[in-house]
């Protein structure tokens, strides 16, 4: 007999609903707000490669030769497009990354939905949708140096969404499309190189041969190739293997996991990281396993390619970075992890409003006030954020030199400012949607 579907107040939907349109629209803000089209950090050396490619030709360098181990195939072909087609303004930059955020909470918030079912399919959906445009992420989409994260994002996401659906006439049709989306994943960031694990775990778990074989026969193909033109090591600091690089490579891990509010409650970053772990490996192991409907189902990938990226930052970052300072920008990364688990609980949520509508309601209305709530605080830093960096890039511009610059404009200034001064003479990259922090006057 199939069951009513749980009774969801007037009044909380539309508190929720609000609630779930103001974090939108703070996201869209942010995403001008807090934009940079300025080249600073690791955009003067795609700068330098597309010089490179005016002068000798050679697309395949350009497209393919590795920046610190990634293959930015799209990052690249967006930086072409944007100087040949829009005069080097940045705009592209901005709309591909808005986009890929957008579609990466779009998908992820249609999963959430079909996973909440009748009656509570807004509740799924926005729950899915705020976890996916949290202030801190819409950094990642509005400068130009973090849009790579994005690119291998929404790819993965897709491939493994794909890969989950349905199986029917157009399964074999899916698994390509699958494999294809996994492959532009690794073409947008090595990180992207983590889907093919997780689309092996869900190939497995759905006991697939033919999806087996081709993720073990596709994956196992691209990541030798992605090898090829390497000629450094992952991490240079791979050598020192021992137990003091081990408990930092944990250390890091945990910090990695409890993005993005670690950075927010400085000295806990083990225990959230720890927490989330701990979910993490429940959720796969215990929920994820029973025979369920496949947007249940795909949870259990989506957490797994999070992880995935943890392991892979342990390994590769592990004495590069501050073991208890994992950087905001990887947090992206954490966005399927976060629905996952979400998906997972929604069924428990569900069965809890059928039992006391009235007090879910209640904590719906307060998950709304949290919700914009939340969503204003990380607002708050990614503004903070995104103007410290434009001080510093208009600083540069100024002709001024800090030691503040050396992290965050380029390691070496004098080798950036040949480039910078090449690009305002020629008109590349020098405007801004916004006046530079502190250069307006009131009144």
């Amino acid at each position: 007999m199939r069951q009513p579907a749980p009774d969801l107040g007037r009044p909380a939907r539309l508190m929720f609903g609000a609630a779930l349109a103001a974090c939108l629209a703070l996201a869209a803000w942010l995403a001008w707000r807090t934009a940079i089209l300025e080249p600073y950090s690791d955009m003067f050396d795609w700068i330098q490669r597309y010089y490179r490619l005016q002068a000798d030709g050679d697309i395949g360098r350009y497209l393919w030769a590795p920046h610190n181990f990634h293959h930015l195939v799209w990052t690249f072909l967006v930086l072409d497009l944007d100087i040949r087609a829009f005069g080097a303004s940045g705009y592209i930059f901005l709309a591909v990354g808005v986009l890929c955020l957008a579609a990466t909470a779009a998908m992820l918030a249609h999963v959430a939905a079909r996973a909440a079912g009748p009656g509570l399919r807004l509740v799924g959906a926005g729950g899915a949708a705020a976890l996916s445009v949290m202030g801190c992420h819409v950094l990642d989409a509005s400068a130009d140096i973090n849009i790579t994260y994005l690119h291998a994002l929404v790819f993965a996401v897709a491939a493994i969404l794909l890969a989950e659906a349905p199986s029917g006439r157009l399964a074999r049709i899916r698994l390509v499309a699958a494999l294809a989306c996994a492959l532009a994943a690794g073409l947008g960031s090595a990180a992207g190189l983590a889907v093919w694990p997780a689309l092996l775990f869900g190939a497995l778990g759905r006991k697939d041969r033919t999806a087996t074989l081709a993720v073990l026969a596709v994956g196992g193909a691209f990541a030798l190739l992605y090898g090829v033109g390497e000629s450094a090591p992952l991490n240079p600091a791979a050598g020192t293997i021992g137990p003091h690089s081990a408990i930092e490579a944990i250390t890091l891990i945990l910090n990695y996991l409890g993005l993005p509010w670690v950075r927010g409650i400085p000295g806990t970053g083990g225990t959230i990281g720890l927490a989330m772990l701990v979910a993490s490996v429940a959720a796969v192991a215990f929920d994820a396993r029973r025979a369920a409907s496949w947007p249940l189902r795909a949870a259990a990938p989506l957490i797994l390619f999070s992880l995935a990226t943890a392991a892979m930052v342990g390994v590769a970052r592990t004495g590069v970075l501050a073991p208890d300072v994992a950087p905001m920008r990887y947090a992206i990364f954490l966005i399927p992890l976060h629905v996952g688990l979400w998906i997972l609980a929604l069924p428990h949520l569900r069965r809890a409003w059928r039992a006391r509508p009235r007090v879910m309601d209640g904590a719906l209305v307060v998950a709304s006030v949290l919700m914009v709530v939340h969503q204003g605080v990380m607002a708050v830093y990614a503004v903070r954020t995104a103007d410290a960096n434009l001080r510093v890039v208009a600083d540069f511009r100024a002709g001024k030199r800090t030691p503040a610059m050396v992290p965050t404009i380029y390691p070496d200034l004098a080798a950036a400012q040949p480039l910078s001064d090449r690009m305002r003479r020629e008109g590349l990259y020098q405007r801004e949607l916004r006046p530079d922090p502190g250069a307006q006057r009131i009144g």
